[in-house]
């Protein structure tokens, strides 16, 4: 009979412990997302230029998301778009309430990357999109719409000389192209045998405001230098780095 009794006893404790848990379950408390707030935008047109590209060039605006059950912590992101494509491209960008500063540059890789055309005017929409967790349906905001005309990385500078007449401002004056614009320029300079005046200089643009000569050392460049020279005439390979002021010379 104890035995039974310790038994019984047993069962009882175990079906207690069974029970409260499901009744906790019952009550347990799930976090859920509301609406998203309303996206603005400090400019539906932001100029964009490879100058200025660490300048902010839109800041968006956004309240914060509201949770209700438990206060989770909510991930915003910007997803931008072309026009028209009900965001099936999307690119992201961190985001943050009440609002986010993006800058020229990372607008116009945004644009780069989703394949829109430099120095054409083109609209996209950017839009919130607000989520608790990874595996949790995300609520989107309004959608704006931008016009934008990206621009290319790739930067110039320019290669006037005798064998050309010394004129940087000649649409025929050759170039060295910068495809990341990291200061790192190469080309190819073609010197004609008729030329007579093998000298040149280097030039960041098609103007003679600025222009870059010999250095004091071999190889090296200067505002206030002489001029470089080509040996002869011939197809030279030009790479020019600006941020150490050096060149190098190869005959092709």
């Amino acid at each position: 009979m104890k035995k039974i009794l310790i038994s019984f006893l047993a069962l009882s404790s175990v079906l207690l412990m069974l029970f409260s848990s499901c009744k906790k379950d019952e009550t347990k408390i799930v976090a859920a997302i509301g609406t998203a707030g309303t996206l603005t935008a400090s400019t539906t047109t932001p100029a964009l230029s490879l100058a200025t590209s660490s300048n902010t060039a839109v800041t968006f605006s956004f309240a914060a998301t509201p949770v209700t059950g438990y206060q989770a912590g909510i991930t915003y992101t910007l997803q931008m778009d072309k026009a028209g494509n009900n965001f099936a491209s999307a690119r992201e960008i961190s985001a943050t309430t009440p609002s986010t500063a993006v800058t020229v540059g990372a607008l116009n890789t945004v644009l780069l990357n989703l394949g829109l055309p430099t120095g054409t005017s083109s609209q996209i929409q950017v839009r919130t999109k607000s989520v608790i967790a990874a595996n949790e349906t995300p609520v989107y905001s309004n959608a704006v719409t931008l016009t934008v005309t990206p621009y290319s990385l790739t930067s110039y500078v320019y290669v006037p000389g005798g064998y050309q007449g010394w004129d940087p401002t000649s649409a025929t004056v050759p170039s060295l192209a910068s495809p990341s614009s990291n200061g790192i320029y190469d080309g190819t300079v073609v010197v004609p045998a008729t030329t007579t005046d093998f000298g040149f200089k280097i030039t960041p643009a098609k103007s003679w405001n600025v222009s870059y000569g010999s250095g004091s050392g071999s190889g090296t460049l200067s505002t206030t230098g002489g001029n470089l020279t080509f040996p002869s005439a011939g197809t030279f390979k030009l790479h020019v780095d600006m941020n150490a002021l050096t060149y190098t010379l190869t005959k092709q």
